[in-house]
């Protein structure tokens, strides 16, 4: 039978403690000559230059997660931010559409407000509230009634001429005629020679006309009709219309002229009542302390 080897009798192997602080020892031994002297900067140099490219190539998949991470993080905020701005954009808009208005409405207003005054009269600023559900009539409400002193007959105008005429008045409101009505009509002069005739409206806010011209008149396309003042409810002077076609007899002895409103028949929302100071002076001699009445 082979025997066994037996170990050498004088060799001992170091105990773990022993190895554990011995390494402790050398570690301890190596950080302080390398905190001193650098000793180990090479070494680290060429460990780091080995497993440098094992570190870029786990690195990247980490970055393309990141990548598409950020991508969609980017996606999401630019979605959110465009709808923001469409949102802004579509308020912008409309305030933009406001102010345009305002403005359209502040200029009306400032026009009206420079009419020039009229000897015996006293403007009264109306807006429209209301306008005409019937086709074929062409009347409007103001918020200027009986309790503000208008009645019925009073001319309307607003800043580029003659609109109408109040027609029906009620305690807080007035129903105003506007001079394009089929029923309407008022005694206009020509200014260019003082010819005298009588505008009629055509149910239309963009056309007026004379009708029975004589066929010999001298009216002329482009000439400017002003109210002449001889019917006793139209002042004289008042922008009305100016002349766009003279139309030749046809089957009557009789010519047409068809004209173009001055003022802004069914286009503005302001418009002003001619007040006469006559009306004032009589409720004043009514309402005066001692006025007689008058006995039947």
């Amino acid at each position: 039978m082979s025997r066994a080897p037996h170990a050498p009798l004088f060799v001992r192997e170091m105990g773990l403690p022993a190895r554990f602080g011995l390494y402790v020892l050398v570690c301890l031994l190596l950080l302080a000559m390398d905190a001193r002297y650098f000793a180990l900067s090479g070494v680290r140099a060429g460990i780091n230059a080995i497993i440098h490219p094992a570190q870029m190539a786990l690195a990247k998949p980490w970055e393309w997660l990141d990548g598409v991470g950020r991508f969609f993080v980017s996606h999401g905020e630019l979605a959110a931010e465009n709808q923001r701005l469409k949102s802004l954009h579509e308020l912008l808009e409309a305030g933009l559409s406001d102010r345009a208005a305002i403005t359209a409405e502040n200029t009306q207003l400032r026009a009206l407000m420079e009419l020039p005054a009229r000897e015996g009269y006293t403007m009264v600023p109306s807006e429209i509230i209301e306008t005409s559900t019937d086709p074929f009539s062409r009347k409007i409400i103001i918020n200027r009634g009986e309790r503000h002193g208008i009645a019925a007959g009073w001319p309307v105008v607003d800043a580029n001429g003659l609109v109408g005429q109040v027609t029906r008045v009620y305690p807080w409101s007035s129903e105003v005629s506007l001079l394009t009505d089929r029923g309407q009509g008022a005694p206009v002069q020509n200014m260019r020679n003082g010819l005298r005739i009588i505008i009629f409206g055509q149910g239309s806010d963009n056309q007026l006309e004379v009708r029975f011209l004589d066929m010999h008149a001298d009216l002329q396309p482009g000439d400017l009709l002003y109210t002449s003042g001889i019917d006793g409810i139209y002042p004289a002077g008042v922008p009305v219309a100016r002349v766009v076609k003279i139309e030749p007899p046809r089957h009557t002895p009789f010519a047409r002229a068809l004209c173009q409103p001055l003022g802004g028949v069914g286009r503005y929302r302001h418009i002003a009542v001619m007040k006469p100071d006559r009306a004032e002076t009589a409720v004043a001699r009514q309402l005066a302390p001692g006025a007689k009445k008058k006995t039947p």
